[in-house]
């Protein structure tokens, strides 16, 4: 009677320790290319639908840019305020970090925006040092902080 108890015993151990690594083993970290795409859908969205960007950023959202704190909406009016524009951005030196449940992101950012203003089409050329925390929600990839500190801007007539 005791060998069947011991031996029930071992087996309820073994199999409990199994079901553990193999459940360990499921659950991955967040993919590089993941928090990559999660940035380009961002940008896609900024430049040209940003009344779509509760798809990419959590409820609770904001952005630190301009050395001001802007919520979704603050940040939405602001992208509003330039009008219809063109856009080519670059990355560079790329640094992602992540678990199982978030993403740290950091980067160098170029961007040029031909737009038209009071005077005239002018291009405006930013540098920026940005970074960013991801989080899973509702199984998506989302942005729920991002900090953005302008280093070099200039402005170029077009016309």
């Amino acid at each position: 009677m005791k060998t069947s108890f011991y031996t029930l015993c071992l087996s309820s151990i073994l199999l409990l320790i199994s079901c553990q690594q193999n459940n360990r083993s499921t659950i991955e970290k967040i993919k590089e290319e993941e928090v990559l795409t999660a940035l380009d859908e961002l940008f896609e969205i900024v430049d040209k639908d940003i009344d779509r960007i509760d798809d990419i950023v959590t409820e609770d959202y904001f952005i630190f840019e301009n050395s001001r704190k802007y919520s979704t909406e603050e940040f939405v009016e602001y992208v509003k305020s330039f009008g219809e524009f063109d856009s080519k951005r670059d990355f560079a030196n790329i640094e992602i970090d992540t678990d199982l449940n978030s993403a740290h992101l950091s980067m160098n950012h170029h961007g040029e925006f031909d737009l038209q203003s009071k005077s005239g089409k002018i291009r405006m050329i930013y540098d920026w040092i940005e970074s960013a925390y991801l989080v899973k929600s509702d199984n998506k990839l989302k942005f729920k902080f991002f900090f953005s500190e302008v280093t070099y801007d200039t402005i170029i007539p077009l016309d």
